[in-house]
């Protein structure tokens, strides 16, 4: 329950920064942003069980969080 916690906790922290910097650039390079960021979130996190399983959590989160911002997107243009 914690690993899923922390999951959700960071994927929030990084879609609060992703919306600071422009959330339609990441929205727009959809694939990449999910490769670059779960890279980033597996490098922050290496080291441990627990640390790796958050930083999985975090990106499934955000990789669908993505996924659903562009549908969303596609919809309201």
């Amino acid at each position: 329950m914690d690993i899923l916690i922390l999951g959700v906790l960071t994927a929030m922290a990084f879609i609060l920064v992703m919306s600071k910097i422009g959330l339609g650039k990441f929205i727009r390079f959809n694939a990449a942003s999910d490769l670059v960021i779960s890279g980033v979130i597996a490098m922050l996190f290496v080291g441990t069980f627990t640390g790796m399983a958050t930083g999985l959590v975090a990106g499934i989160v955000i990789s669908l969080f993505l996924s659903f911002a562009k549908m969303v997107s596609r919809a309201g243009e």
